[in-house]
This record gives C-alpha cells, sequence and structure tokens, in this order.
C-alpha cells in the first residue's frame, strides 16, 4: 500500500536529489521570503520566486490555493506551534488560520471543511451582532466592563492630580485630557494589570485544586484568542478576559490548564474540563454572544 508522502519526507527526498546541499539551502532561503498568501484562489507561476524544477512539488506542497470549499482564510504559520491547528474570525468576519509551520495545506484544508458549518454559524451571529459594536470614546456616562458588570465612566482633566483610571465605588475615574487613543492607553494599561493580578489567583487556586504546574503565565493583548498553553506548558491569556464574569474567567482557566495533561481538544480532553466546570458549554456561548463588551 503506498503511502501518501509527508512534507518532511518529501524535503529529505528533495534534498538528496540536489546536486549539492547549497542548492537546496538556496532554496529554503528563498522559501522563506514568500507571504503566505490570504485572498486568492488561482495564483499564477509569476508569482513566485524561480526555483529549481527538482523543487517545484515540495513549492506547491507550501503554497497551494488558500481556499477550502466556499471558505477563504488567512493563514499563519509558526515554528513554536508544534501539533494543534486553530482558527480565529476577526470582527470583519475574515478568517484566520493558526498551523505548525510544516502541516501540509491538504490537511488544513480538511481542518477548515470540517469546521465550515461552525465557521459559517459564528460569521452570521457576528453579522447580527455587528450594530452592537461600537469604537469607546472614553467620555462621562460610557459604560465599561469589569468582570462582567457594566460601570459608568467619569472622565476629567486634572492637570495637578495624577492622570490614569481609577476604580472605586462602582464607577470608573479617568483623569486625562480629551484624547481618545491616549485615555485608551490608560484604560489598556489599567486592564492589564488587573488581569495578571486576577488570572495569577485564579491560575494558583486551580493549579492547587488539579495538582498541575504550569512554567509562567503571559498577559497578551490578543482580541480574540483568550488563552493558550504551549507544548513547555506557558500559560498565557488576553488581559480583556477581566472583562469577562468570574465564571466565564475560570472556565478560560481550566480549558489552559487541561491542556497540560492534554495537548489537543479530543473527547477526553472535554471530559477533564466538564468534570471541573460542568457547565462549561454556556460559558464558552457567553463568550460568542458578548463579544462586543471586549471593544475598547
Amino acid at each position: 500500500m503506498n503511502e501518501k508522502p509527508s512534507f518532511h519526507r518529501e524535503a529529505y527526498l528533495v534534498k538528496h536529489r540536489s546536486s549539492s546541499a547549497e542548492k537546496f539551502n538556496h532554496f529554503l532561503k528563498q522559501l522563506e521570503t514568500i507571504p503566505y498568501a490570504s485572498r486568492f484562489t488561482n495564483p499564477e507561476p509569476r508569482d513566485y520566486p524561480s526555483l529549481p524544477s527538482s523543487l517545484c512539488r515540495l513549492n506547491m506542497l507550501s503554497h497551494c490555493p488558500i481556499r477550502a470549499m466556499d471558505i477563504k482564510y488567512s493563514l499563519k504559520r509558526s515554528r513554536k506551534r508544534k501539533k494543534t491547528i486553530s482558527l480565529q474570525i476577526s470582527n470583519s468576519s475574515e478568517v484566520t488560520i493558526y498551523a505548525p509551520y510544516f502541516t501540509p495545506v491538504a490537511e488544513i484544508n480538511r481542518f477548515v471543511e470540517e469546521k465550515q458549518t461552525w465557521i459559517d454559524r459564528a460569521i452570521r451571529k457576528q453579522a447580527e451582532l455587528q450594530p452592537l459594536h461600537k469604537k469607546k470614546e472614553y467620555v462621562t456616562g460610557e459604560n465599561l466592563y469589569y468582570l462582567g458588570q457594566a460601570y459608568p465612566l467619569e472622565a476629567f482633566f486634572e492637570p495637578l492630580e495624577n492622570t490614569g483610571v481609577i476604580f472605586w465605588n462602582n464607577r470608573f475615574f479617568l483623569n486625562c485630557h480629551a484624547d481618545t487613543e491616549m485615555r485608551k492607553h490608560y484604560f489598556v494599561s489599567w486592564y492589564k494589570k488587573k488581569a495578571r493580578q486576577y488570572l495569577s489567583e485564579r491560575v494558583d487556586f486551580y493549579e492547587s485544586m488539579l495538582k498541575l504546574t504550569s512554567n509562567g503565565l503571559r498577559i497578551t493583548s490578543a482580541e480574540r484568542r483568550w488563552g493558550s498553553c504551549s507544548e513547555d506548558n506557558n500559560l498565557s491569556f488576553s488581559f480583556r478576559l477581566i472583562i469577562a464574569p468570574p465564571e466565564v474567567i475560570d472556565y478560560v482557566v481550566v480549558h489552559e490548564l487541561m491542556h497540560i495533561r492534554e495537548k489537543n481538544h479530543s473527547s477526553k480532553f472535554w471530559n477533564l474540563v466538564i468534570e471541573v466546570i460542568p457547565d462549561y458549554k454556556a460559558q464558552r456561548r457567553w463568550l460568542r454572544e458578548h463579544q462586543h463588551h471586549f471593544d475598547l
């Protein structure tokens, strides 16, 4: 039975068919310069560097059209990502796939096709919620969220007082001159500080409960990727999680901690999650249905 060649095997065969190692190394350098196209369906040969004919097959394995059925997507590969493929949908309904560096495009397309129903549903839901997405102006009377609750903002500028954000008596106070970007900067800084403090406490709590140990915690600025767990068990969480209710934050924390045991989203993984968060589906649904709360 003929086994379908893997990307690694193809690279190995090409290298040993080449007249010299320098020829192969030159190809790899050229390959690094090719951008991973995202919104085209019929790439022309002229879009690519001129490569040795013996390497054409390897080139096509990496750069076939990025399209699965009726879904176009952007592809971002990472040498750090070892196994899992994931997807993200932006506010403008653009689909981005994150994959390990050498994952064949055919495998990525299968992943997208399997998720097509979910992607279509998510995009439709996003379109329904789009009218709710409104950029913050950071003016008095505007509501901002913290741990799942909306609190009013009182904005002012008093040059003799410390600038920045204070949360007191169920109200946000912002001392900053009338510059939207600067006001946003102060709020993002405040959210990041609170997120690091709160998430560190929740990670410590669940690590103790579940007898698990991570290798550190990092706070990111990701807009839709709430958390991740690396192969080395380093945890990352978006600072925006501090906007969500405590039970939603706990779900994300447990989700990422369980990846220390299972580096996938198999049924075994979800059984581990459900043992700790029986209503985890409700928390996932909250994240999908309240994305407008995270707009800053």
